[in-house]
């Protein structure tokens, strides 16, 4: 069960800013990236669908191979990754997103991020996104390594995107998109998802080895409780960063 009291004192906490609300609602080509499959689709699925549905671009990587997410040893790993990456793919499909990308490092052990940004700023630049979505490396607490560094990993491709020097190999052809962090302790924009909170749901039902009852009531709970602070039935929160605000920048937590 969710404690309602703390998701309150979580949501009064909440500050938007509506100029980078609109920074989501405007963006044309969207990168999403994911340690594992199912981490998108909980924290931006309804965004993602809507966005779609507007005619954005929308590109997914999954970082890890989520082997060790089935607990059941009576799948091999192999089958663990098969099974997990079709559950993807479903998921996806549902959302309306047909450009999925596996990068299959091994489940837990992500590298850090010195190590997955060249991969990450690879996609970047030839992609060319103008926001880059992933998880938020700095949730208090945040114990899983994959979380961590596919999070740190992504802000760094993000910082060093325009610097033709960094992975000189790979072009620099566009401007620093700007970047969105979901599962936040600190949310500065809020979007409303009411028209597709049910698309949402279902991408989430397709990773069936994943979600329980009770974790998707949770989850619908939060989408709720975040949908009152919007003025809407449901809402998914982010914290929007411009690119100037990843180094050296003491405003940019505020």
């Amino acid at each position: 069960m969710i404690d309602l009291n703390r998701l309150n004192t979580y949501i009064k906490g909440i500050t938007v800013n509506p100029e980078l609300t609109k920074v989501l609602i405007s963006a044309s080509r969207i990168l999403t990236i994911s340690p594992h499959p199912d981490d998108i689709e909980v924290i931006a699925g309804g965004y993602l669908s809507m966005m779609v549905d507007k005619g954005s671009v929308v590109k997914n990587v999954v970082v890890s191979d989520d082997r060790m997410s089935i607990g059941s040893m009576e799948y091999t790993p192999d089958e663990v990754m098969s099974i997990r990456r079709r559950e993807e793919l479903e998921a996806m499909g549902i959302i309306g997103v047909r450009d999925v990308e596996f990068l299959n490092y091994i489940d837990s052990e992500v590298p850090e991020p010195s190590l997955l940004r060249r991969d990450l700023i690879k996609v970047t630049r030839s992609f060319k996104p103008n926001l880059v979505l992933t998880v938020d490396p700095h949730l208090p607490y945040e114990a899983h390594p994959d979380h961590v560094n596919t999070g740190l990993a992504v802000m760094q491709a993000v910082l060093f995107h325009g610097i033709p020097r960094i992975v000189s190999e790979y072009r620099v052809e566009s401007p620093p998109p700007m970047l969105a962090l979901g599962a936040t302790a600190k949310p500065n924009a809020l979007v409303c998802i009411d028209d597709y909170m049910d698309r949402k749901m279902r991408a989430l039902r397709a990773h069936r080895t994943q979600f329980s009852d009770e974790l998707l009531n949770i989850i619908e709970t939060l989408h709720s409780k975040l949908g009152e602070a919007a003025g809407c039935r449901y809402a998914e929160a982010f914290r929007v960063l411009r690119p100037s605000e990843l180094h050296m920048n003491p405003l940019a937590g505020l």
